[in-house]
């Protein structure tokens, strides 16, 4: 049974198999869960992904699901968008995680799209109104934000809520990892394998495999 489902585990994941440590109870009690998730995803989503409970999908005619994605506890998805929101095969988003295509009905969002293998982690919040594109197998830490526009504010005269909004695409590389608490804002670039150390503010352009940290964040050091 052990080497059944380490073979599924594979297929579905495509990466190593099962820690060989894990023992017969926990592997039993995590094979039940995702086998509950399976038929969850396949239920109200017509769609071969793992959903968790609680998970709530908006505007589900403008989501794009790969194969083997997993849906965590909490997550909160608003596909509606000009472009919708995609997941490739094998993305996980983590519990709680907020992926917004539009955040008010009033101006409807550009959309926001994740490549194959990539992970965003725990209370991540990515807002898609400028449009939101994230590369194949980034890592995202938990409580990361990514924000594509931004309030305008010029007139002191007017309230900042009746300014209306800048909206700014913001476009993150293949094999990217983004650290915990990091805030990525709107019009930034994030080149191939570069690395946002955890709490940064990332204001401008980053360089492919450059890391970099701080608020502002600047370049740290290059991989």
């Amino acid at each position: 049974m052990r080497r059944i489902l380490d073979r599924i585990y594979r297929q579905l994941r495509d990466s190593d198999g099962l820690d060989p440590d894990l023992s017969t109870r926990d592997l039993a009690s995590f094979s039940v869960g995702k086998g509950i998730q399976i038929i969850r995803g396949f239920v109200w989503l017509r769609a071969n992904v793992f959903l968790g409970p609680r998970a709530k999908i908006l505007g589900r005619r403008s989501l794009v699901l790969g194969k083997g994605c997993t849906i965590g506890d909490g997550v909160t998805i608003n596909a509606v968008s000009r472009g919708g929101v995609t997941l490739g095969d094998r993305v996980t988003i983590d519990r709680n995680a907020s992926l917004l295509g539009s955040a008010v009905i009033r101006s409807v969002g550009e959309g926001i799209s994740i490549g194959n293998g990539a992970s965003v982690g725990a209370f991540n919040v990515i807002h898609g109104g400028g449009g939101v594109t994230i590369g194949r197998d980034a890592l995202l830490g938990p409580f990361v934000a990514i924000y594509s526009e931004n309030h305008q504010f010029e007139d002191p005269k007017t309230p900042i809520r009746l300014q209306g909004h800048i909206r700014k695409p913001v476009e993150i590389g293949h094999d990217v990892w983004i650290g915990a608490h990091a805030v990525v804002l709107a019009g930034v670039s994030i080149g191939d394998g570069a690395i946002v150390a955890a709490g940064a503010v990332v204001t401008k352009d980053v360089p492919a495999r450059t890391i970099v940290g701080g608020v502002p964040a600047k370049v740290i050091g290059v991989r």
